[in-house]
């Protein structure tokens, strides 16, 4: 069974739906120099005025708003201590340090300044990776529990009062979710309630304390990788394209 329109894209996800609730909860906190992942959308959208500079962060300097050039776990070579706000949103599923990226996420930002981030507990997986065109191949190497991001917090040297994090969700929007089923498709009532055991989205806001000076994590490296080609994202189609319409041209 596929999902829904083979997965194209229609109507607003629903975990992006939770996660523009969660980011104007804390607008206030997009403010002046601000990092992105991978474009300043999201930043301009909610930070707006209060932005004294957007910039994005990726492998690949596929546009102008690239301003930094990392892999976010591997990110030594970029200064600490520059930014007032880093949104790091859809990413961490697809990295495999998680605890790495972690930590260079806060230490990218100025004592006192926030990172909105969020981890998906429901989610497609590209069994053969999925190539965006950003400078490298995306794998989905996690998907997470709200204990699972409460530890990583604590590995980054974090206590709880640096932090809060919310959870989105249940059981009708997870299944929403994979099927590809649009928040309009669905009552206000039916998204707000959240069940915390089947959460689809955590959201975090971390304050980077005074003083955080952790050591820097062992790195690690995944030990096996799905052999490719990978498949290819299609911004009309989705991200589920190239799969659907290669086992639709097999059939």
């Amino acid at each position: 069974m596929k999902p829904l329109r083979n997965g194209a894209p229609t109507g607003t996800q629903v975990v992006r739906w939770y996660w523009a609730r969660f980011l104007e909860r804390h607008r206030g906190d997009i403010r002046g120099r601000a990092l992105e992942i991978g474009t300043t959308e999201t930043l301009k959208q909610f930070g707006g005025a209060a932005l004294e500079r957007a910039e994005a962060l990726d492998l690949d300097r596929h546009s102008p708003e690239v301003a930094i050039v990392a892999d976010l776990s591997r990110a030594d070579h970029v200064p600490g201590e520059q930014y007032d706000c880093f949104l790091n949103q859809f990413t961490m599923c697809s990295i495999y340090d998680v605890e790495a990226a972690m930590y260079h996420a806060i230490r990218l930002l100025k004592p006192g300044g926030v990172l909105l981030i969020n981890f998906w507990s429901v989610d497609y997986y590209f069994y053969r990776g999925l190539d965006m065109g950003t400078g490298g191949v995306m794998y989905m190497h996690h998907w997470f529990t709200p204990i699972q991001v409460h530890d990583i917090l604590a590995k980054a040297g974090l206590g709880e009062k640096d932090y809060s994090l919310t959870t989105y969700g249940n059981l009708l929007t997870r299944f929403a979710f994979l099927m590809n089923m649009p928040t309009e498709e669905l009552s206000r009532k039916e998204l707000e309630f959240q069940d915390p055991a089947h959460p689809l989205l955590i959201a975090v806001r971390v304050v980077r304390p005074e003083g955080w000076n952790p050591p820097r994590p062992t790195y690690r490296e995944p030990s096996w990788l799905p052999p490719g080609p990978a498949h290819r994202f299609d911004g009309a189609k989705g991200h589920q394209a190239d799969h659907y319409g290669s086992a639709m041209g097999r059939q």
